[in-house]
């Protein structure tokens, strides 16, 4: 007889919920901070300007809702007396029959946002028109895709703690990853939620870690960085809408050790996070990265326009005292980096890179004597390298 297994990230219950029964995530971590909390119009509204709707409706006017792809959502006032249980049939059968008979009771889509939100707008005049949704702009669904956007299929958790281990796997090291800036949100989020049980700071990364099958740490690397984006929201007041928008840049920042030693950050895995991270004395040096990196509005745009060059120029600028102190003196990046040493190690990797090919070239040169072809390539190459030698002759 085959032993049954208990699985622990078993099926859950799926129904079928009324459109109007479904609330948008206040909560939901892809949204700005100024945005967290909102009403259901503000979120709307934000979801239809920010995150490209369209591209999601025009499927839905013409398809309505796939049935393939259920939302999932978590459960708003159930009664005290309903009982969950690992039955999952048992529970499909009693949330269809509880919502048919108690229309008081909601959910609220956790996964699923965007299609909710255009769902909603397609069936609803009157939100286009308050959202002031030119007719051009929105595609008018069919009759039939309308109705069947009525009732949309749904995967039921209990809270959403049960659910933080699916979304971790799923958008952080998963194959549908979030944007820099909401991946790293959400982190910190569930790691707070942690440390609220009474776990401590390591406790709880570690508990976070577990539970999203993290094997590189890239858990604490994301929360360091969301550390330091609060220190430049809170200690430092630097508008974090041009941070946001660009979060990958902290990243790429906060990789490098000279950077990191500009503003006195250590590496991800000697951070402690019972403390800032960027110490007092180190926040005005904080303030002048940021500004380098993202500008500071129209009447001071950003000295790196290229995000390659914070690693490329920055990194050995910063690394090197003179040069330093000159992009500090002089805003210039381009002199600055000259006089890091910078160049000279880019000749230097590019002469012995052709020196290596050379080299190769010679084990099969001797095939081809007498080839004009292969006779002219090398006069080229012997011209090019007597140019070179002049030049540093000179």
């Amino acid at each position: 007889m085959q032993k049954k297994i208990r699985r622990i990230g078993r099926k859950r219950p799926q129904i079928d919920i009324m459109l109007g029964s479904i609330d948008l995530d206040n909560r939901n971590p892809r949204l700005a901070e100024e945005h967290q909390g909102g009403t259901q119009f503000d979120i709307l509204n934000v979801l239809y300007n920010e995150f490209d709707l369209g591209e999601i409706a025009y499927s839905m006017a013409e398809n309505g809702y796939f049935d393939e792809e259920p939302i999932v959502v978590i459960p708003k006032n159930l009664p005290r007396t309903f009982k969950w249980s690992d039955d999952t049939n048992r529970m499909q059968a009693e949330l269809d029959e509880l919502i048919k008979r108690d229309k008081s009771i909601r959910f609220t889509v956790i996964e699923g946002n965007r299609r909710i939100a255009t769902a909603k707008l397609l069936t609803d005049k009157t939100l286009r028109k308050r959202i002031k949704i030119r007719r051009d702009d929105f595609p008018a669904p069919k009759k039939e895709a309308a109705e069947d956007l009525m009732v949309i299929p749904a995967i039921v958790y209990k809270s959403r703690e049960d659910i933080s281990p699916y979304l971790g796997v799923r958008h952080i090291t998963g194959v549908l990853r979030w944007e820099a800036y909401a991946k790293a949100k959400y982190i910190a989020a569930r790691i707070e939620e942690e440390r609220r049980k009474g776990r401590s700071i390591e406790e709880s990364i570690r508990e976070v870690q577990r539970k999203v099958g993290d094997r590189t740490d890239v858990i604490k690397r994301q929360y360091m960085f969301y550390k330091v984006f609060e220190q430049a929201r809170d200690d430092i007041s630097f508008n974090t809408d041009v941070i946001i928008d660009r979060f990958s840049l902290i990243t790429v920042a906060l990789n490098s050790p000279s950077i990191r030693n500009f503003i006195g950050v250590p590496s991800y895995r000697e951070a402690r996070f019972n403390r800032p991270l960027v110490p007092n004395n180190k926040l005005r040096n904080f303030e002048t990265l940021l500004t380098w990196i993202f500008g500071r509005g129209k009447g001071s745009p950003p000295i790196l326009t290229d995000s390659r060059r914070i690693t490329s120029h920055l990194a050995p600028i910063l690394a090197d005292r003179e040069a330093r102190e000159y992009l500090l003196k002089y805003g210039n990046i381009e002199e600055a980096y000259e006089r890091s040493g910078g160049e000279k190690e880019f000749v230097k990797k590019k002469i012995n890179t052709a020196l290596r090919a050379v080299a190769n070239a010679l084990q099969y040169s001797y095939k081809y004597k007498e080839d004009r072809e292969i006779i002219e390539l090398v006069h080229d190459l012997v011209k090019a390298a007597e140019e070179l030698r002049k030049s540093v002759s000179k």
